[in-house]
């Protein structure tokens, strides 16, 4: 089923929450250069925190605009692997996304227009043994590979509507007059808490208070370096969102705080 007469394979780009510790990548890389010898296997992230899907859907949303037109993206953050949760391949232009229907593209698709969504649960049928539990090795990764060879989704998979994709409510903040309810998607190795607010709708506002234990005066800023050393603020980072940062320490630690966190921010109107 998975058999392709094309020569020239792409790239196949994986996040995971497998980690290193365990065989599971490699086994399922040895899929991949097994089916699709002539591609490049890229590695995004092993190291999502287990079942972590936020984290996922913010690692593939940043990361999808840094890689090749044609891209195949296999992101596989799976706790209901096993069930009769979707197994889904988005298509924009000719870069594919291969994901679990449990919100992890919802960022994507709520960053970008232009999408179809297929319906690829069908492949789980396509090879007499498949584990139940690993879906990435048995399913995924032979699905990707056959795309990334020249498989058209609409082969397979039955097109179905971009909007009954699972959507969770950590996909968009609540903003409104005064204030902004967040959720962090990712707290990065420096302590930075990443947001689920895109640059462009706090671009307004200059000071805020960001309410947790104590109550937080904090500035939005272009640069760390704009803060003093220990200070808080609010900037635009470089994976395209917003991020609480104190510059030279830990935002994380300084405010108790990890992936997954409600926050409010709150500031005077104009």
């Amino acid at each position: 089923m998975f058999a392709s007469e094309r020569k020239q394979g792409r790239v196949i780009a994986l996040i995971s929450d497998f980690g290193l510790a365990d065989p599971y990548v490699g086994q399922m890389k040895g899929v991949l250069t097994r089916l699709a010898s002539s591609c490049q296997v890229v590695d995004i992230c092993h190291e999502v925190e287990s079942f972590n899907i936020a984290q996922a859907a913010f690692f593939l949303a940043a990361s999808a605009p840094y890689f090749p037109g044609d891209a195949v993206f296999l992101s596989v953050v799976d706790p209901g692997v096993g069930t009769d949760r979707r197994i889904v391949a988005l298509t924009r232009d000719r870069q594919v996304f291969l994901a679990p229907d449990n919100g992890l593209l919802g960022l994507l698709l709520e960053r970008e227009q232009g999408f179809r969504a297929f319906d690829m649960t069908r492949a789980r049928h396509a090879r007499t043994e498949v584990s139940d539990t690993f879906h990435g090795r048995d399913v995924f990764a032979p699905l990707a590979a056959w795309l990334a060879m020249g498989g058209n989704p609409a082969e397979l998979g039955t097109e179905i509507p971009t909007d009954s994709l699972v959507r969770p409510d950590w996909i968009r903040p609540n903003i409104g007059p005064g204030f902004a309810h967040a959720r962090i998607l990712h707290v990065d190795r420096f302590g930075n808490c990443v947001l689920n607010i895109p640059p462009g709708p706090l671009d307004h506002v200059r000071n805020l208070l960001f309410e947790t234990s104590e109550t937080v005066d904090l500035r939005q800023v272009r640069t760390y370096g704009e803060l003093r050393p220990g200070d808080p603020g609010l900037l635009a980072g470089s994976q395209g969102f917003l991020e609480l940062s104190v510059n030279l320490r830990s935002a994380a630690k300084r405010f108790g705080l990890r992936s997954g966190d409600a926050i409010t921010f709150v500031w005077e109107q104009q």
